[in-house]
């Protein structure tokens, strides 16, 4: 950056002591000019020329305006005869932007916020496809595999990132429509393979060769099979399946030469784990080694995570001994059963779980959805798992990486000042509660949430009905006025608040259900 760049902010009285006490946090000389308008977002061209003209804006290297403002910036630039852009929306961010002007190239019509946004997303992106491109390039068939064939094989191993598996739950009772479906989002949320899990009920077997066709038709993407099953396994092997998880030694004898990649897990023939992790490693051992005399081509090793109460601490260190012992063994985590069988939050448990895996160098990690509460589990975990490769590739904590899993919280707090002297010149009302909704004179809404929409149904007292699909409050509200659906101020500003809520709701994933309280 330029040691001589000044940036100017424009901004009005209420915002004054933000803007002044975040551009005092930027490494940029910065000047604030407080325009006589409590809102700077409001300045209109004739106060802007106004209050610019008396300035020696020569010695300015840029002007910057709220990210709200509506000013044409073209039309001011020409005036003022000095670069005029949008900074951001919010005061917390001007640190966030100035630090980066070199970065980036200001917007006279996008707030600066909204382009960094968009240029770290970018970067992320380019410099994880990097990343991946050079393990490529030191691939070695003696510490990692593929799994798959052809085109569709995906490099796994030690020396990279874990690949997440998602398991699409109880398949044999899914339609082969609701299987693709699932397995669709499940890859546009960055999924590397696509596990079938089977019943816990019933062997299924003759469901297998169904689920793996409708796969096999629709995507280019490696399968495993999720059984301990015998008949499971060899009607999974018959089909062409990629991967197995699991074999354990109930199993282990009746796949002499098998030449697809396993996970062996250490559960003995009569389905039981030991809860000592030294107890537990040497027998999974045991089971590798007998894997290795009866020439499995390709074994990788899941000391299995137990849930939280059921010996998690003990599985976890179970993971670290063998990974100590084995340096240059695939391992595989299944992290669902630790995030289902508690009832909290998926996000933050993902993230924890996915930063253990990273430490012991798990090379495949099971995200499961089996419930509602942990719907989006297979997007947290590859988000969880990115962030962790570029904090390692920066040799850093996961943090300030460009790529978060912020989703409630936020790094910096936005808010608009209140002005308390507001309260000396005008009346101070306490709200109460209301007498309940009146019922508008030409009809009512009956609003859902069916992602990735909100549906507003108008029913008309004159018989006439529509259905107004968006997906922001704000979009469905707009049709509403312009259509002349509403003529109650009172029911327009109960719309407003329950379209409001089903946008929360859309995007954060808690269900909407028309007047019942969101959180």
């Amino acid at each position: 950056m330029n040691p001589d760049t000044k940036v100017l902010l424009l901004t009005g009285k209420r915002a004054e002591d933000l803007v002044k006490k975040y551009a005092h946090k930027a490494e940029v000389d910065t000047e604030v000019k407080v325009l006589s308008i409590p809102v700077a977002s409001f300045v209109n061209m004739p106060l802007l020329q106004k209050s610019l003209k008396k300035m020696d804006l020569e010695k300015y290297s840029l002007i910057l305006v709220p990210g709200y403002s509506k000013l044409d910036l073209e039309r001011v630039e020409e005036e003022i005869k000095v670069p005029i852009r949008k900074g951001p929306k919010h005061c917390a961010d001007i640190p966030y932007v100035l630090n980066r002007l070199d970065e980036i190239e200001l917007s006279k019509v996008t707030p600066a916020c909204e382009l960094l946004d968009e240029k770290t997303k970018t970067q992320v992106k380019q410099e994880i496809e990097r990343i991946e491109g050079e393990r490529a390039k030191h691939f070695d068939e003696r510490r990692d595999l593929k799994i798959g064939e052809g085109d569709r094989i995906v490099l796994a191993g030690v020396d990279f990132p874990p690949r997440i598996v998602a398991e699409v739950t109880d398949s044999p009772l899914r339609s082969n429509d609701e299987i693709v479906e699932i397995a669709e989002r499940y890859i546009q949320e960055g999924a590397e393979i696509l596990d079938i899990g089977m019943s816990v009920e019933e062997e299924m077997p003759q469901e297998i060769p169904r689920i793996i066709s409708a796969l096999r038709e629709n995507f280019n993407i490696p399968l495993s099979i999720n059984t301990t099953t015998k008949s499971e396994i060899e009607a999974a092997l018959e089909s062409g399946i990629d991967l197995v998880v699991s074999i354990d030694e109930s199993t282990i004898e009746d796949f002499k030469g098998l030449e697809v990649p396993a996970v062996i897990i250490p559960r003995d023939s009569e389905q039981n784990y030991s809860r000592d992790p030294i107890e537990r490693v040497e027998f999974l051992e045991s089971l590798l080694e007998k894997a290795n005399e009866l020439n499995y081509e390709r074994v990788i090793a899941d000391p299995i995570l137990s849930p939280v109460r059921q010996g998690f601490f003990n599985s976890s260190v179970a993971f670290h001994e063998l990974r100590n012992r084995r340096p240059e063994l695939p391992l595989f985590m299944g992290i669902g059963n630790v995030i289902e069988l508690y009832d909290a939050d998926s996000i933050g448990m993902t993230a924890l779980l996915m930063g253990i895996a990273n430490e012991i160098n798990a090379n495949f990690v099971l995200a499961v959805e089996a419930s509602d509460k942990t719907r989006g589990s297979i997007s947290e975990a590859v988000k969880a798992r990115n962030m962790l490769i570029l904090a390692e590739e920066r040799g850093s904590v996961p943090k300030d990486l460009g790529l978060n899993l912020l989703k409630l919280k936020e790094k910096r707090r936005a808010h608009d000042p209140y002005d308390e002297e507001l309260e000396d010149k005008a009346e101070v009302v306490k709200a109460t509660p209301g007498d309940g909704l009146q019922r508008d004179q030409k009809g009512f809404f009956r609003i859902f949430v069916r992602k990735p929409e909100i549906i507003a149904v108008f029913h008309g007292t004159d018989d006439s009905d529509m259905i107004i699909k968006g997906k922001s409050a704000g979009a469905i509200c707009h049709e509403i006025v312009k259509r002349n659906l509403i003529s109650d101020l009172s029911h327009a500003a109960y719309l407003g608040r329950e379209l409001q809520k089903a946008e929360i709701g859309l995007r954060t994933g808690r269900g909407y259900i028309q007047e019942e309280e969101l959180f």
